[in-house]
């Protein structure tokens, strides 16, 4: 397998560095899409504008931690003529027959996918984290490492739930919301919300 990596201006590039190498796979390209510094793991990384024509034939993955930078990351690549995404599975997860992971999503090392898991387009599942049977992570949606959902969740399109974070069954999680590291949602979560705390509550900020 080779593929190219598409937005390493992130530390967290440096996973997806680690699976691909774990995995047996060719980064053929590392490219920077914004002006910024990459992570030493992270070789030579070429200029968006700069690519070279035979590496748009091959498969991109945008290994970024925030939903809406993985979007606008993904639409860049979209855009300067790349036409596949790939799903990095990390060979260290375990992920059930009957989940299903979507284009552009990224498991990583010793995540949890139980029966029936649905996560969508660019999803990312951090480091250890467990998803409960039959929960629906949607498009964008990041969870955290160490963070733990009950059965039956809805993860909704670009929210973000932090580290050792704990969902409750059958709780929804709004679109763009986030709960914060080590929160315990146990009532639904409105979409653009954030919550932190035990139980988890909207975040209130002073002024």
């Amino acid at each position: 397998m080779r593929l190219v990596l598409y937005g390493v201006s992130s530390p967290y590039a440096a996973e997806a560095v680690e699976t691909a190498r774990r995995l047996g796979w060719e980064l053929a390209a590392c490219v920077r899409n914004v002006a910024a510094a990459t992570p030493a793991e992270v070789p030579s990384p070429l200029e968006a504008d700069r690519l070279p024509p035979e590496l748009l034939a091959l498969p991109f993955l945008v290994p970024l931690v925030k939903p809406a930078a993985r979007r606008a990351a993904g639409e860049d690549a979209f855009a300067h003529g790349f036409a596949d995404q790939a799903t990095m599975i990390d060979p260290t997860a375990v992920v059930a027959e009957s989940a299903e992971v979507g284009a552009g999503s990224f498991v990583n090392a010793g995540a949890i996918l139980a029966a029936g898991v649905t996560c969508g387009i660019a999803s990312a599942i951090n480091r250890g984290a467990s998803i409960g049977h039959h929960t629906v992570v949607e498009n964008y949606a990041s969870i955290g490492p160490g963070a733990v959902t009950g059965g039956s969740c809805w993860i909704g399109e670009e929210a973000f739930l932090g580290v050792g974070a704990v969902i409750a069954p059958e709780r929804s999680i709004g679109p763009r919301a986030v709960v914060g590291a080590g929160a315990v949602v146990i009532e639904d979560v409105p979409a653009d919300c954030t919550v932190v705390g035990n139980p988890a509550r909207p975040l209130v900020r002073a002024g």
